[in-house]
């Protein structure tokens, strides 16, 4: 894939992210709604139109580049029982590796946390070690996974972090104006069940794909966050107590 393309299909899915339609960018640019697809099916773009995009974007162009070239160098997103066994073993190891998947360089990470310079380094060895990294002359990182890297399901780490995780999230009053704690109870049929799972999935996928984008932008400006997901088929405990108990006979 030319280096063009994989800039317009970045520039595709950052769109989809933010939820901006062809229609509102033509209306911004003052052009026909068929005029924009057009652009982007011909990949026709002059310079000008591209800058054009990214300020109304609030993105810049050199931002958008490297988000194209980390795309382009997306790993995998699942870890081997092994490295995510050594991630659990050292929480230093887990805590770089962290940072490192969000965008920090490394001169970040020992200016602002307690890992010295030569800690940091042999922590940088162990990560290329597990092939979680890859490792050049000073200090330069080229991640070998995805950023949106998922836990295995009762692997070393979620079984280490799971509950620390959730207690630590949820003991929070979630009243700031960027907090959303959010609960409804509710009786669905099948298929209303089965729109809800999709928009969550939708939901989580954005989400996901927003934070990968966004690691490509300067550290100043971006925020630590979490999104806690949770729906099932349920019955509050306080309702089944009431429940009559049917005979047997």
């Amino acid at each position: 894939m030319s280096r063009t393309s994989e800039i317009l299909d970045t520039l595709k899915k950052y769109l989809k992210a933010k939820d901006i339609t062809y229609r509102q960018l033509a209306d911004e640019m003052g052009l026909s709604e068929t005029s924009i697809k057009r652009l982007f099916s011909k990949k026709t773009f002059s310079l000008k139109r591209l800058e054009e995009i990214c300020r109304i974007l609030d993105l810049d162009l050199f931002d958008l580049t490297v988000m194209a070239r980390q795309k382009h160098r997306e790993g995998e997103n699942s870890l081997s029982i092994v490295q995510e066994q050594a991630l659990a073993e050292d929480p230093k190891l887990m805590s770089v590796f962290y940072f490192l998947i969000n965008g920090w360089s490394v001169e970040t990470i020992v200016s602002e946390y307690e890992i010295s310079a030569d800690e940091c380094d042999r922590l940088l060895l162990r990560l290329d070690q597990l092939a979680l990294i890859e490792l050049h002359p000073k200090n330069r990182v080229r991640l070998l996974v995805s950023k949106n890297v998922f836990w295995q399901k009762d692997g070393p780490l979620w079984r280490l972090y799971y509950h620390r995780i959730l207690k630590d999230f949820m003991d929070h009053g979630f009243e700031l104006p960027k907090d959303r704690l959010l609960f409804s109870p509710g009786v669905l049929s099948e298929a209303s069940m089965k729109i809800i799972l999709k928009q969550i999935d939708r939901l989580f996928k954005q989400y996901n794909e927003l934070a990968e984008m966004d690691t490509a932008l300067p550290l100043k400006g971006r925020y630590s966050a979490g999104l806690f997901i949770a729906f099932r088929p349920w019955v509050f405990s306080m309702l089944s107590e009431l429940r009559k108990q049917k005979s047997s006979g």
